[in-house]
């Protein structure tokens, strides 16, 4: 019976486990294993695409095609580059305004504003991409900001002024943002929609309305 003790000449060193990268399996050692594994997994996903899926692309659609955006139902339908649209809106000395027109339907319970940030011009000069719009219109009854009732689809223009009507863009890239239903909010515990992630693009031909 082996005594015990804080240590002495005669006792025994305790027995090293082997490093894992020593192990063996198979004739080959874990390490071998371990990079082959990896290996395979990259030849695979390299054939599927990638290990970052196309899935988490903002997807690319063409005007006319109705997007899903959570809180309402989008369809870019044109883009029209006009002198103003007065009362609402007026650009300024030398410039022009720039209409993004969508249908919007509202998929919520409850009637809601535009949001400034639905819509967002890409690429344009004079415009920055973060830029908001000037506001937006109902073109059945030019109410500017309209309140837009539940599943009522309505002709909505986004409006942006252009430094210089002599530079118009002869097409244009827009973004979607995407809105994510929150039943709980942490902050105020009221459910509420949240900006997410964008859920369509989409290049759009510029139609001059100038002359």
């Amino acid at each position: 019976m082996r005594e015990t003790g804080s240590g002495g000449a005669g006792d025994e060193e305790p027995e090293e486990l082997p490093e894992f990268q020593d192990l063996r399996l198979r004739g080959r050692s874990v390490k071998t294993w371990s990079i082959s594994g990896g290996a395979v997994l990259l030849v695979i996903a390299a054939a599927f695409g990638g290990l970052n899926k196309a899935a988490d692309e903002t997807p690319q659609v063409a005007a006319g095609t109705a997007v899903d955006a959570g809180q309402f139902e989008v369809t870019i339908q044109r883009v029209v580059a006009v002198k103003d649209l007065k009362p609402l809106f007026t650009p300024d000395e030398g410039g022009a305004l720039i209409a993004v027109v969508t249908k919007l339907k509202v998929t919520d319970v409850n009637g809601t504003t535009p949001p400034a940030d639905l819509i967002r011009l890409i690429g344009v000069p004079g415009v920055k991409d973060t830029d908001p719009p000037l506001g937006t219109t109902n073109i059945r009854d030019e109410t500017m900001n309209p309140v837009l009732t539940p599943d009522a689809g309505e002709n909505v223009a986004y409006v942006w002024k252009l430094p210089k009507a002599t530079q118009l863009p002869t097409e244009v890239k827009l973004t979607v943002q995407g809105y994510q239903h929150i039943d709980d909010s942490i902050l105020d515990h009221h459910e509420k929609w949240m900006t997410d992630k964008l859920v369509a693009d989409t290049t759009v031909k510029v139609k001059d309305n100038l002359k």
